[in-house]
């Protein structure tokens, strides 16, 4: 063919699943499972476009990277606000769980959290995957940070019960 393969060399995807397979736990298929793009920007962008509809809602924490805003609002859709608060900066689930309206299609993380550094443990993703779940919801995690971390230990919610069919996890190798 006279075009490079869209979504990464053979070689490339397979070191990415049997990476994140080891740093998971889970097995990932290279073929159906890994997308490469030009630097996660792009993969927010892509999830986004390709998961929202105009009209509908997604959850956002605060604070956040700042091209998450402009996806959304690229894709025709509303944010609605979830705030990370001094001095935890944890999640409040009923907070979140506030947050989700009908027109609600999915969650955005970022674990490891930039800029405050905060990591989700176990109870914020097991909430996040409840809600999720209960809800219909797509998460997408940015899990760029993912070997930056000092304190705690990063998790991939895409790893919990029920998580895999409904989240799009993304990484980059400009990050580690």
């Amino acid at each position: 063919g006279q075009y490079a393969r869209m979504f990464g060399i053979p070689a490339l995807n397979a070191a990415i699943a049997d990476g994140f397979g080891r740093r998971s736990g889970m097995e990932v298929d290279p073929e159906r499972e890994v997308t490469v793009t030009s630097g996660c920007t792009e993969a927010i962008a892509a999830a986004l476009l390709g998961i929202l509809e105009p009209g509908d809602d997604v959850i956002l924490i605060e604070p956040y990277y700042d091209s998450y805003r402009a996806c959304v609002a690229l894709a025709g859709a509303t944010a609605r606000f979830v705030r990370l608060r001094p001095p935890e900066f944890r999640l409040d689930p009923a907070e979140l769980a506030s947050a989700i309206t009908r027109r609600t299609r999915c969650i955005l993380i970022n674990t490891p959290h930039n800029p405050t550094g905060r990591v989700l443990d176990a109870d914020e993703l097991a909430a996040i995957a409840s809600l999720a779940q209960r809800h219909d919801l797509v998460v997408i995690s940015d899990e760029v940070y993912e070997r930056l971390v000092f304190e705690g230990e990063h998790r991939s919610i895409a790893a919990l019960p029920g998580m895999r069919e409904r989240t799009l996890t993304l990484s980059s190798l400009g990050k580690t």
